[in-house]
């Protein structure tokens, strides 16, 4: 197939293969898990890979005693956030490499196994090859054998993404784009030019994994069943990619099941994932969307909440509009240019401040949002340093806050991230669930700068243009 086709979902889902009937094969997932007694570690290059799980941990840190701590809880499952898509090569490759030598001291201390998963972005942005290079070397040395392979899935069913004839498609309505198609595609640090991840691999990878050296799992072979995933994998060896054909979540614990089977027989393994397949290969069961008393913090309903919009994808700004059109929060624009020229940075942040807090205290919801104009250099370096300069002035609003927000809705990956750690101070926090499909609520933990207020992970590139209006609405219970 043309990577440069448009499908159509339901067509394509029709007239697919049935998937695999087992049920309850995410509860025998999560069994195997529990008996083996292993920690799934996923490293987060942004905030909002927690958009399918709950009632897990996250951290912001990766010392020693937090990572012991996590080792000893029950759940299979714990989360790093490490932020590296905001973040240059070398710093990424460096976080890597610190967790991975931190994660085996304490599981060598402890007795205790685990395995990684580096979840990154469902349209293809972030750093591969390079996270998986630095994790797979670090695991090499412990082990003294490179993984066998490493799966590349970048399915989010949450978020209209799948793939299908090894192209990765993101669905709008209905109608499936090749990633490569889309704006994501043309991101300044992290674009690329293919839809098929066998050529995608080749052209991340520089030539090094010519595209007939990955291997590919079909949707057919995913559903014949687990027992012929499981021959496939186990003739996997020498770190091959293995790109994942998957359209729901079926199809992932199909694969689950088959890894867990493979890992038992002796294969190792390392994943790139979006979010979707955590959920499977943790055994995390389904919950429904979180309501409004849940989404406020305890003792501040007379305060207003706020929302933190850094992102410049266009459905961020789409969003931005509805919210601003059809609610009564108040508007509070940060001006790039200001932010980015040193002589006006202070006087710009100054306004903002004293606008949010007088606002917050009379219960207003505000939304402080940087200008649209999107302002872009020559050089990938340049470009992070403006998102950074970006993000660190609305972090600094929320450090200088003087009233506890009800709420607060973090838009876009980067910003996310800097108001969770950087803004609040959080080290640890707990994934209630989601607010609506791939909108995932921390609770912010007793170390933070708010302790217990619900802290919403809003992701640039996700919802319909009136999600964010509707998260909002749902909040006040007008939804």
């Amino acid at each position: 197939m043309n990577d440069s086709d448009k499908l159509n979902f339901s067509s394509v889902a029709a007239g697919a293969p049935a998937a695999w009937p087992e049920a309850n094969l995410r509860m025998t997932i999560r069994q195997l898990n529990e008996a083996r007694q292993r920690k799934i570690i996923v490293l987060d290059d942004d905030p909002t890979g927690v958009q399918t799980v709950h009632d897990i941990d996250v951290l912001t840190s990766w010392d020693k005693e937090l990572l012991s701590e996590a080792f000893d809880k029950p759940e299979t499952v714990f989360y790093i956030l490490t932020n590296t898509r905001g973040l240059d090569a070398p710093t990424a490759a460096r976080i890597n490499r610190e967790i991975a030598r931190n994660v085996s001291a304490v599981a060598t201390a402890k007795g205790k196994e685990f395995v990684f998963v580096s979840r990154s972005d469902s349209t293809l942005r972030g750093y591969y090859p390079l996270e998986i290079d630095v994790l797979s070397a670090e695991l090499a040395s412990l082990h003294g054998r490179q993984p066998d392979g490493h799966l590349i899935i970048p399915a989010f069913f949450e978020a209209g993404r799948v793939t299908y004839g090894n192209v990765h498609y993101i669905v709008d309505q209905d109608e499936m784009v090749p990633a490569h198609q889309t704006e994501f595609a043309k991101d300044r640090v992290f674009g690329f030019s293919h839809g098929d991840l066998t050529e995608w691999v080749a052209e991340k990878t520089e030539g090094r994994t010519p595209p007939g050296d990955c291997i590919v799992l079909t949707l057919d072979q995913i559903r014949r069943g687990p027992e012929t995933v499981k021959d496939i994998l186990l003739a996997v060896e020498g770190n091959r990619p293995i790109i994942v054909n998957a359209l729901s979540y079926p199809d992932l614990d199909v694969l689950a099941y088959a890894l867990l089977q493979a890992e038992e027989a002796g294969k190792r393994f390392i994943f790139r994932t979006a979010a979707s397949f955590v959920k499977a290969y943790g055994g995390i069961g389904d919950r429904p969307y979180l309501l409004k008393d849940m989404l406020i913090a305890q003792g501040q309903e007379a305060h207003g909440g706020l929302v933190v919009v850094g992102s410049y994808v266009q459905k961020t700004t789409d969003q931005l509009r509805q919210l601003l059109e059809h609610s009564s929060v108040v508007p509070v624009e940060i001006n790039v240019e200001n932010i980015l020229n040193p002589d006006e940075q202070e006087a710009e942040l100054k306004r903002a401040i004293a606008t949010v807090n007088e606002q917050l205290a009379q219960g207003s919801n505000v939304v402080v949002y940087s200008s649209r104009k999107l302002i872009a250099r020559s050089s990938k370096q340049a470009n992070l340093d403006i998102s950074q300069t970006v993000s660190g002035a609305l972090v600094q609003i929320v450090q200088s806050l003087q009233v506890t927000p009800k709420f607060i809705i973090a838009k876009g990956g980067i910003t996310s991230s800097d108001v969770a750690t950087k803004g609040l101070g959080i080290r640890k926090a707990k994934i209630l669930g989601q607010v609506f499909a791939g909108i995932p609520v921390w609770m912010t933990g007793e170390e933070a700068k708010f302790a217990g207020i619900p802290y919403i992970v809003f992701p640039g590139n996700v919802g319909t243009e009136r999600t964010l209006l509707e998260t909002v609405q749902k909040i006040e219970g007008l939804a």
